[in-house]
């Protein structure tokens, strides 16, 4: 089958099952990350791949699935997280565009690291990770989209972004920089239908809601 994108189950938070089916299309390669497996069943989904190192799937899923002749790719090394083993895999299988699901943990270090691994990532990958609210993705250089007014936007710079230009939002930013720790661009909201944001350096995560 010629797969039109890659969706990646994690072991966080997994989002509605609504919000999955938005995503997830017949056409979709899905790889689960280890533990992330363990969800699927609750989306009736059975992955093409599995991959980790298998410390967080539970044994009963692991052994319905190698039943089924899914794939197991058991990666033993620490260096790389679960996530960015998947992502390796994307590259590695040509994928350009990559849905993410169970970024967000209960674990603040664990949201954080999988921001830090798309920030390695992003300019190989199309990454979007979705949690119930927000689609979440880092910007590179520009983007463009249509949304309803009066609607959340967050920007945030990991660590630092200049020359940020935005059009269609309640506080526009005009070449301006956005830096953690001194200015963040987050709680903003549309005036418009159609939102357009761009930077000239450095790296900027867009936070806006899916809707769903």
């Amino acid at each position: 089958m010629d797969y039109k994108n890659c969706v990646i189950f994690l072991n966080g938070d997994p989002p509605r099952k609504k919000v999955v089916k938005k995503y997830v299309k017949k056409s979709s390669f899905v790889l689960c990350s280890d533990g992330g497996a363990n969800y699927t069943s609750k989306y009736n989904l059975t992955p093409n791949v599995i991959i980790g190192d298998m410390d967080s799937i539970d044994k009963q899923v692991l052994k319905k699935f190698k039943k089924k002749n899914v794939e197991i790719v058991k990666i033993d090394e620490q260096e790389t997280t679960d996530f960015e083993k998947s992502l390796n895999y994307c590259v590695q299988n040509n994928f350009n565009s990559v849905f993410v699901f169970g970024g967000a943990s209960p674990r603040a270090d664990h949201t954080l690291n999988n921001y830090s691994i798309m920030k390695r990532y992003y300019k190989k990958l199309n990454i979007v990770l979705l949690d119930n609210n927000f689609e979440i993705s880092f910007i590179n250089k520009h983007i463009s989209f249509n949304y309803k007014k009066g609607k959340l936007v967050s920007l945030l710079p990991m660590a630092r972004a200049t020359g940020v230009t935005t059009r269609g939002l309640e506080f526009p930013l005009k070449g301006e920089t956005l830096e953690l720790g001194v200015r963040e661009g987050t709680l903003n909201r549309s005036t418009a239908q159609n939102v357009s944001i761009s930077l000239k350096t450095g790296n900027l995560i867009l936070f806006k809601k899916h809707f769903i």
